[in-house]
């Protein structure tokens, strides 16, 4: 099911529009409606529709100026038809020139609206189809150097032998691979398992990054790996850790048009030098598996999570591994069973002793971590008394069992917790910036390194709006406020609210309000 973006200044037109089409019969859905192109950008910034049908002729932000900003800012690849009662050749130009599907003059007939939603369909099942074409696979492969450009892409990350960056610089430069920089991190996409799709999605990734050199895609081991890297110096670390986000994020976005679903991604440690990629590398792999655990989090970075040594891991550093990972992210079964592995095959005394000592240490660790003391798990009962009572591998392992699961839900609320902070630091933020009439989205969730899918659903959730709608609505309350405690100009409270044009502000403000500002004003005076 593809989805729709009706704008059109007239209620009357998009009613009759949304009313009368067989949307479900072509296989589309009209998700969202907007009376301007202001509205409308602030719909596409939340939820980026396969089509936008829209008229030419609005106030505030005509249709043409809509188009050129969601294909400035926002997307290439959504698919734009014109509804528009002007037949004139300047529109037309600018329709060509903007890559628009259709232009389509009103009145428009049902059956018109028929051919127009069976030529678009086709269109968007043509794109999707045409990723995996053989003949892209083919030709791919076609060039002998491509392939000695792959393998050392992928000595970059898992040298068979050390390499020095002088002769990784110099190959780079022999291969055209643009390796330049102070700043280097790698991150891993776990793609489809069809070597089509495989490919497909690299073909998607080549064409977004395409104009950028900072970004070098390339398979491995039925993986896709994408290696950043920045001038910036290396104070600049976490700005160029929320660059890397924000491009992939972006790069989500577009997987998402073609494949209608989301992939996996985890971002390494930030390198600072070409010889240190495989570390990164590797971490990027350890952040790829944490998705399993958050499977509402598409893209995590290593450093969102804290990461567990295992350069010299035996058997023991193994169960010690798998018990940290249930216990601060899995359940109460996967806590059970981590638990167990470490009492299966004990018999001796010794050996029970050696293992409730390691576990307790375990627990220990992780509760010091979150601020607890680990003897406050097992609330008004004292610890080193049921530690004395543990004197059977059975009873150990059931004491060991119960404040590993005492763990595990401290661990949970705070997880829990933590989604919390971040909406609550964000509604902070938005009292903070109302005033910005550039403030938006991408520069929220940039501030706070959290993408904008998982962000604005999460917000919604915990809030009950969108993000656009609880910024419109804290402007709205600080204009409610000037215009009842202060005298100045409608312009002027525009101005100081974020709202970059008075007559849009006004048009806001009487939609959401009922009364115009200057009705309001009147009314509280």
């Amino acid at each position: 099911m593809y989805t729709i973006l009706l704008v059109d200044d007239e209620d009357e037109v998009r009613r009759s529009i949304r009313d009368l089409t067989p949307w479900s019969e072509y296989g589309f859905e009209v998700i969202g409606e907007a009376s301007n192109g202001m509205e409308a950008l602030d719909f596409v910034e939340e939820t980026m529709p396969d089509v936008i049908i829209t008229d030419i002729r609005m106030p505030y932000l005509d249709g043409i100026g809509f188009i050129e900003e969601v294909r400035r800012s926002r997307s290439s690849s959504v698919e734009v038809i014109i509804l528009s009662g002007y037949d004139e050749f300047t529109f037309a130009q600018t329709a060509m020139r903007l890559d628009v599907a259709e232009y389509v003059l009103k009145p428009v007939s049902v059956a018109s609206m028929r051919d127009v939603l069976k030529r678009s369909r086709a269109r968007l099942d043509e794109d999707r189809a045409k990723v995996s074409d053989k003949e892209k696979l083919d030709a791919f492969y076609r060039e002998a150097i491509e392939v000695y450009k792959e393998k050392f892409l992928v000595s970059l990350i898992a040298p068979t032998r050390r390499q020095d960056a002088a002769a990784i610089a110099a190959r780079a430069e022999e291969y055209g691979v643009p390796l330049e920089g102070r700043m280097f991190a790698v991150s891993v996409i776990d793609a489809p398992s069809q070597p089509l799709s495989t490919v497909a999605v690299e073909e998607i990734i080549d064409e977004a990054t395409k104009e950028d050199r900072s970004i070098i895609p390339f398979q491995y081991e039925n993986q896709i790996v994408m290696i950043f890297s920045s001038d910036m110096q290396d104070s600049f670390s976490p700005l160029f850790a929320k660059q890397v986000y924000r491009s992939l994020s972006l790069l989500q976005s577009r997987i998402i048009h073609y494949f209608s679903r989301s992939f996996n991604m985890g971002i390494g440690e930030i390198v600072h030098e070409s010889t240190a990629l495989p570390e990164s590398y590797r971490s990027a792999l350890e952040a790829l598996n944490y998705t399993q655990i958050y499977p509402e989090q598409h893209i995590i970075s290593i450093g969102d999570v804290e990461t567990i040594e295992n350069d010299h891991i035996d058997a023991a550093g193994e169960l010690r591994s798998e018990l940290v990972l249930a216990i601060k992210f899995g359940n109460s079964e996967d806590t059970e069973k981590a638990i167990h592995a470490f009492f299966q095959g004990i018999a001796e005394t010794p050996n029970v002793q050696n293992t409730v000592i390691n576990i307790l240490s375990i627990i220990s660790e992780i509760c010091s971590s979150y601020g607890r003391n680990v003897a406050t798990l097992l609330g008004d009962e004292d610890l080193f008394l049921a530690l004395s009572h543990a004197n059977s591998l059975s009873r150990s392992e059931s004491l060991m069992t119960k404040l590993a699961k005492r763990a595990n839900e401290m661990a949970s609320g705070v997880r829990e917790n933590s989604h919390i902070q971040f909406v609550e630091n964000a509604k902070k933020i938005i009292r903070e910036r109302y005033g910005d009439p550039v403030f938006g989205l991408e520069q929220l969730t940039d501030e706070i390194s959290v993408s904008p899918a998982y962000f604005s659903t999460t917000f919604k959730k915990e809030t009950g709006a969108s993000f656009v709608q609880y910024l419109t609505n804290v402007r709205l309350e600080k204009a409610k406020e000037l215009l009842k405690s202060s005298d100045a100009k409608t312009y002027e409270i525009a101005e100081m609210t974020g709202f970059s044009e008075p007559n849009y502000f006004s048009f806001i403000f009487k939609k959401n309000i009922g009364v115009s500002p200057s009705q309001y004003r009147a009314s509280h005076r």
